[in-house]
């Protein structure tokens, strides 16, 4: 890759303050892992307090990011807190002027003077589109969170020296809101991301053991993923019959699901019918998902959809909303069925229960012909890009 004479710093101000909160990696900060993953050996870390940004030597960055990268499977490494009291002892440096800074996570781009400090510095600023849900889907984000996230899509069209964005979809959005704002949208290039190689592995084992039948749902429980949908099919589903398939939920609690925590709690019909697993790393993952009727994905919306993706990578078939950016990096693989149907659902999932399923059957013969995107690809396609700016 050629950088130049620049500096390359990784903006690591999210992950840090995720695994230190003990969280696990969402889909964003995978995506950020995945490129500390890629740049580790060729880049320093860079980090954010207040309204200070400050670069890590060669060697204290790599000692990070090798933690950062232990982090990756959701368990915070015993040796962080450790860490990072070592960091701080360490002399911080200022920013090199004119450096490339990868901002995957857009850790700080709505804090008043980031455009003002990257004018001054000459920073040539790379940023992620993940997505606009904030704006074109507020009803199911944070109070506020629109206002937070035109702040940070307004700094990335004025400043970012290039933006990656992981789908059509995302960039058309982003396109939209350029033109809606009269502002030049930066150059841009759609790289899907990267599955997860799963399939590379023996399947490990797991504390508790597989059911004999089970649909699975992978996702931070939010009302965006709409699991109130499942949990009202499974309702449905029960009043008709005694043997209904486990649904298995894997997500961190997130915001707006208090209702959803209670159900999960508290409903008494849904006891023997849903496992929920809040903590779940990439083994326990792919031992569910490897096992799995189908993947469910109901979503009201999505910048991309990994679970989907990797879900098909591994060979199991997707049952799910038929948004627009799961056509786009699916395509007819995957059985798309409206949210506003559910007696549709219904006879998919009991088709997909049952041994001789013709729908599953289907999908498998149309999955033999999907080929998952992987990270090489999305590196290769990178750097290219960065190249030509």
């Amino acid at each position: 890759m050629n950088q130049g004479d620049r500096p390359l710093l990784i903006d690591v101000t999210r992950l840090i303050g995720r695994a230190r909160k003990k969280r696990m990696p969402t889909g964003v900060d995978r995506v950020c892992l995945a490129y500390i993953a890629f740049f580790h050996h060729r880049a320093q870390a860079l980090m954010q307090h207040g309204a200070i940004a400050v670069a890590l030597s060669p060697t204290a960055s790599s000692a990070l990011f090798a933690w950062l990268l232990a982090w990756r499977d959701g368990q915070p490494h015993p040796a962080l807190g450790t860490t990072m009291a070592w960091l701080a002892r360490l002399p911080l440096r200022a920013v090199p002027m004119g450096s490339w800074v990868l901002n995957m996570g857009h850790s700080g781009l709505d804090r008043r003077g980031y455009g003002a400090w990257m004018a001054r510095k000459r920073i040539r600023l790379l940023v992620m589109a993940h997505d606009l849900i904030p704006l074109t889907h507020p009803q199911f984000c944070r109070p506020g969170e629109d206002g937070r996230h035109a702040a940070r899509v307004r700094v990335i069209l004025r400043h970012a020296a290039g933006v990656v964005s992981n789908s059509q979809h995302t960039a058309r959005v982003l396109r939209h809101y350029a033109q809606q704002w009269g502002v030049t949208l930066p150059p841009i290039s759609v790289i899907p991301l990267g599955a997860n190689h799963f399939h590379h592995a023996p399947l490990p084992a797991i504390h508790d053991p597989l059911p004999a039948s089970y649909f699975l749902m992978v996702g931070t429980i939010e009302p965006r993923k709409n699991h109130q949908f499942a949990l009202d099919l499974w309702r449905e589903w029960k009043s008709r019959r005694t043997d209904v398939p486990l649904l298995v939920v894997i997500g961190q609690v997130g915001w707006m699901c208090g209702d959803i925590q209670e159900q999960f709690r508290a409903d008494a019909t849904l006891k023997d019918s849903v496992r929920v697993l809040h903590h779940c790393g990439n083994d326990c993952l792919r031992a569910y998902l490897q096992g799995a009727r189908a993947l469910l994905f109901p979503s009201h919306e999505e910048g991309y959809g990994l679970p989907l993706v990797e879900a098909l990578a591994v060979g199991i078939p997707v049952i799910a909303s038929p948004l627009p950016v799961f056509r786009e990096i699916a395509g007819d693989v995957p059985d798309y069925i409206e949210t506003s149907d559910a007696s549709a659902w219904l006879a998919a999932l009991s088709d997909y229960s049952r041994p001789d399923s013709s729908m599953r059957q289907g999908q498998l013969e149309r999955l033999r012909h999907f080929s998952p995107p992987t990270w090489e690809q999305h590196f290769e396609q990178f750097t290219e890009f960065m190249n030509r700016l």
